[in-house]
């Protein structure tokens, strides 16, 4: 199972979506937190998706919003 480097990404927030379903999740989070691996990282799942960032004040907004 892949993870990513907790010193590098040290928060998550899982998220119930399929990846079929996260469009708009990340569109979001491209307006808000710039590029893929800038502030955020993504791993997808069968039935859900984890988004790690890489401080908390990101992930708190991001599960304040979509969790």
């Amino acid at each position: 199972m892949r993870q990513l480097n907790k010193e590098l990404w040290p928060c998550s927030v899982r998220v119930n979506l399929p990846i079929e379903d996260v469009t708009p999740v990340e569109l979001w989070l491209a307006l808000q937190f710039g590029a893929l691996k800038d502030r955020w990282n993504v791993i997808y799942r069968f039935n859900h998706t984890e988004y790690y960032f890489r401080n908390q004040q990101d992930a708190a907004w991001f599960a304040l919003r979509w969790a």
